[in-house]
């Protein structure tokens, strides 16, 4: 008889598009019949989907901001730390009614009414950490 030979090499990119159209195929004719939901079709594509991704290679840990490499045989230079650094200022701001009563008062001035602790919002800290 004169088929196809089995020796063959088969493209694999093609092997993979035709079972991949075959699939899609089956699902489509299940779904239509009635026999799988929308949802079930779609749990079914996406659990595929994670299964033929690689998962992310981890990261290794690195070394600090601050390393400084030394090939072998070379002496360690320390890291010069004669350059201030610069401290952000973190601390609240005094109310304006404390730093009012810090302030000597006049004597044709009235006072101003403190505001009640329920009324005073707290200070907000935004960090953004990207």
């Amino acid at each position: 008889m004169t088929g196809p030979k089995k020796d063959t090499p088969k493209d694999p990119a093609v092997e993979t598009e035709f079972l991949r159209k075959t699939v899609l195929g089956i699902l489509s004719v299940l779904e239509t019949k009635g026999l799988l939901s929308t949802q079930e079709v779609d749990g079914i594509l996406r659990a595929a989907r994670a299964a033929a991704t690689p998962p992310p290679t981890p990261r290794l840990g690195g070394p600090a901001a601050t390393t400084q490499w030394v090939r072998p045989g070379q002496p360690h230079q320390p890291v010069d730390r004669s350059a201030p650094i610069a401290i952000p200022n973190v601390l609240r701001r005094t109310p304006a009614s404390s730093a009012h009563q810090a302030e000597p008062s006049l004597p044709g001035q009235q006072d101003e009414p403190e505001k009640p602790a329920a009324a005073q919002k707290p200070p907000v800290m935004d960090f953004d950490l990207q």
